[in-house]
């Protein structure tokens, strides 16, 4: 072989490759940073870092949510969907704040006043009341709007090891309207939402992703850790290790049925309907 045909297959073979690594990267999903239930309407909504996708009636009919330009070019760190108002969605993220939605995402609408800057890394909706609002700046704390967005104010600072990502649940017990359960490096933390004290929810002394509860029983909490899928029955006392699918957990999310919903750092979305004993994929 001629080294001029050498040098022609050996740039041959280069193309080849680049061309396999491309298209390899194309087709590989980013992982899943939120998922959120429209309880009204039963409406699935699941994002990535840079796409939003819904599917009503947890059909898997995806459709897929044109970001707005504040969106594009930054990523998508949470999502909120708040309980008893139908089709509003709310997205934050570090660059673009805390954007609303009114029509399952086909307009959106900033809603920063009040917030010291837009770098959003958490976001949380009321469990029961509609227009209350939770969002947490890292090195700034917890700010709480009441009036759906348009205004915040400062609340708190947060556990020492800042948050994750958090909710809000109406779980009994709390000397206001419910907890604040936080996913954080070193375990689940909870506060009573007058943020009296941050308290460690258990024993789960490792990373969690993410956390949720079941909203027909809210002592039912879930959390995606480092070291697996754990279920408390009783608010976070005592953690059981679940199954959990092979990729790791980094948002889920529980339908209005029960049903477990879970993406992973690999772009897969799973379901659980069967009290999270076995999990099913199903497209996304």
């Amino acid at each position: 072989m001629t080294a001029m045909l050498q040098r022609q297959v050996g740039i041959f073979f280069a193309l080849i490759a680049t061309f396999m690594a491309t298209s390899a990267a194309a087709g590989a999903a980013e992982k899943i940073v939120a998922l959120t239930f429209d309880r009204e309407t039963n409406t699935l909504f699941m994002a990535r870092a840079h796409e939003l996708y819904r599917s009503k009636g947890e059909d898997w009919g995806w459709t897929k949510i044109a970001l707005p330009p504040g969106v594009q070019g930054n990523a998508i760190a949470a999502m909120a969907a708040p309980a008893k108002r139908t089709g509003v969605l709310y997205l934050a993220g570090p660059g673009f704040g805390v954007l609303r939605s009114s029509d399952d995402g086909r307009n959106w609408v900033a809603r920063n006043d009040g917030l010291p800057s837009g770098d959003i890394v958490a976001l949380a909706a009321h469990a029961d009341q509609p227009d209350t609002l939770y969002a947490y700046i890292p090195g700034k704390g917890i700010f709480r709007s009441e009036d759906a967005g348009a205004h915040w104010k400062w609340m708190d600072n947060g556990p020492r090891e800042g948050i994750g990502q958090f909710i809000h649940s109406n779980m009994p017990g709390s000397m206001q309207t419910g907890w604040l359960l936080v996913a954080t490096p070193k375990g689940v933390r909870r506060s009573m939402d007058c943020f009296c004290l941050w308290q460690d929810a258990g024993e789960l002394a490792a990373p969690v992703n993410a956390v949720s509860y079941d909203p027909r029983e809210p002592r039912n909490v879930y959390a995606a850790t480092a070291k697996g899928f754990f279920l408390s029955t009783d608010g976070g006392e005592q953690w059981t290790r679940l199954s959990a699918p092979t990729s790791r957990i980094t948002a889920f999310a529980v339908s209005p049925a029960g049903a477990v919903y879970a993406g992973t750092a690999d772009g897969g979305l799973y379901r659980s309907v069967d009290q999270v004993k076995s999990w099913e994929r199903i497209g996304a």
